[in-house]
């Protein structure tokens, strides 16, 4: 006893003095906060909570972890400068686009292309040998957006060798420079690739928060192939190959400060082919949030079936009265997730999440492996898959791309597929929620408090 109340003695030793200086700067950040911050109600109330408890350094931890001024001082210029890479697209329209995709394309997303030959995988690692003869067959370029780049592309980085040391321009960005993310980029820059970081090094080297995080996973061959998607993934040919060229050029104006400019000429559309939108959406479109309503149209949209399958689970309010709307409308929603997790709380916050779904008839299955697959199939007609989580943090501060696929064919794949996957995963159900451990209410507790520095 004696131990704590020297140490509340001493803390209030040290902020008696400055006691006044700190009140003035913890209402200054309230109301930076309140009226001048756009932060969901949750995110509010808990940096509310932590600036009058913890003074000043409540006020450092919301400006590190939590503030959005920053993000949208720096990126409303990008949102300007991407304008010019997709002013074209009026050329796109034929008048028969459908309510969704006309209300992505208004928000900010890309517009619906048609003609595009779309290959559906679960496993990212079964395109290997095809991604392998699509770069020997390059003759122009070859660019790459990841993260980091992936350790699992056996003879990828092999032929990217090759193909720079002919004199093909091959340019690889990388959302940060920390350790790990720039994997056997060396090797491609002495061999004359190009290299630069989605923010540039300063930012990148400096940066402690995990928003503004350029999620984007994609690669483009001669602006006529694509390989778009995190764990799972599709290989685009067609006209939709060339928009994510464009998002690729776009990014690099942001990242690189060099202007690549737009492909001359037009990729024609494939024989059989089918539609495909490319939606982008990041800190720049923080009003419009074209990803957070596509995945609202889907769910929405779904008649029958809707499944998906996301490495973390942590929709907001909106989010959450869908997917509630849908079951409780009859249609058979399922949802997996992975029961390890890169950090661990987040597997905890899946599963705090995942309740109140359960109880409104939602099935959720927990698979026995990590997964980083981010995808949703509205009634095996319509697969969006990408890099975007179905969590609050990552709709509303990290940079995305997902392709929208509409195509039975493909979307009946991928439907098929994900239900293969749940039948070797545990379905959980609320009662085993309900029957957790004190252990596990801590654990869940303390993870619901970490989500917001996730």
């Amino acid at each position: 006893m004696t131990f704590l109340t020297d140490q509340v003695i001493a803390y209030v030793t040290f902020v008696l003095p400055i006691w006044v200086p700190l009140l003035i700067v913890d209402v200054l950040a309230l109301i930076i906060l309140i009226f001048i911050e756009r932060l969901d109600p949750r995110s509010l109330i808990f940096w509310i909570t932590m600036i009058v408890i913890l003074p000043f350094a409540g006020i450092v931890l919301f400006f590190v972890f939590g503030s959005t001024l920053y993000a949208r001082w720096r990126f409303k210029r990008k949102s300007e400068d991407d304008e010019r890479f997709f002013s074209d697209s009026a050329s796109f329209q034929d008048g028969d686009e459908s309510v969704m995709q006309a209300s992505l394309h208004a928000l900010g997303a890309d517009v619906r292309t048609k003609g595009n030959l779309v290959r559906f995988r679960w496993e990212r690692s079964e395109f290997i040998s095809e991604m392998i003869s699509d770069l020997d067959s390059a003759t122009e370029s070859i660019y790459i957006m990841a993260r980091r780049m992936p350790s699992d592309l056996e003879g990828v980085f092999e032929t990217l060798i090759k193909k720079t040391k002919q004199g093909l321009d091959v340019r690889v960005m990388t959302s940060t420079l920390w350790f790990g993310r720039t994997r056997g980029v060396r090797k491609l820059k002495k061999a004359g690739a190009r290299f630069c970081t989605f923010h540039n090094p300063l930012y990148s080297a400096f940066m402690k928060k995990s928003a503004c995080r350029n999620m984007r996973t994609f690669m483009v061959v001669d602006g006529a192939v694509a390989y778009e998607g995190r764990g799972a993934g599709v290989r685009l040919e067609g006209p939709s190959a060339e928009r994510l060229e464009r998002r690729f050029r776009a990014d690099w104006l942001h990242g690189s400060g060099e202007d690549m400019g737009v492909r001359k000429g037009a990729i024609a559309p494939m024989k059989n082919g089918v539609d495909v939108q490319i939606v982008s959406d990041g800190p720049d479109l923080y009003e419009s949030s074209p990803m957070m309503t596509c995945y609202s149209d889907l769910i929405g949209g779904a008649r029958e079936s809707l499944y998906m399958s996301f490495p973390y689970l942590m929709p907001n309010d909106e989010l959450y009265s869908a997917v509630k709307l849908a079951v409780l409308s009859g249609v058979d929603v399922r949802i997996l997730l992975p029961r390890r997790s890169r950090r661990w709380y987040q597997s905890w916050n899946s599963l705090a999440a995942a309740y109140p779904l359960m109880l409104a008839g939602v099935r959720v299955y927990f698979v026995d492996r990590s997964m980083a697959k981010c995808l949703m199939v509205s009634d095996s007609k319509v697969l969006c898959l990408g890099s975007s989580d179905f969590t609050t943090r990552a709709l509303d501060f990290d940079f995305n791309t997902s392709a929208v696929i509409f195509s039975e064919d493909v979307a009946g794949k991928a439907a098929g597929d994900l239900l293969d996957e749940v039948g070797s995963a545990a379905e959980c159900h609320p009662e085993d929620y309900e029957s957790r451990s004190i252990s596990d209410m801590f654990k869940i507790a303390v993870s619901r408090m970490l989500m917001f520095f996730n």
